[in-house]
């Protein structure tokens, strides 16, 4: 048991994941997601996660910080992709609507 607490203890600052988690949050805020409930949600988590992480890392457990900023990540780059999809879904719908609208036309 006391080879694991050491093993955890020992490991190296997760700076790398720290900058990654960071730069994934910040494209989902640049994707749109504040914009769309889901994405939202998951950037939010996204940031407390980080947050928590770096408590994690004043304590000195940076093997359980580097796990929660992979989990960080994840969920921004999970509201980096509910956002582009709810963007290409009010695309499309304005493309329909368009389409229709030049059918209606071409029809008179």
């Amino acid at each position: 048991m006391a080879v694991g607490a050491f093993g955890c203890a020992g490991a190296p600052k997760p700076v790398a994941q720290l900058a990654s988690s960071e730069g994934s949050i910040r494209g989902a805020q640049e994707a749109g997601a504040a914009n769309v409930p889901d994405a939202a949600l998951h950037v939010k988590l996204a940031e407390e996660q980080r947050e928590s992480a770096l408590a994690l890392i004043k304590d000195g457990k940076n093997h359980r910080a580097s796990m929660m900023l992979a989990r960080s990540e994840a969920d921004a780059e999970l509201a980096i992709a509910i956002a582009r999809s709810a963007n290409a879904a009010t695309e499309a719908q304005k493309a329909a609507e368009t389409v229709d609208a030049l059918k209606q036309k071409a029809a008179q």
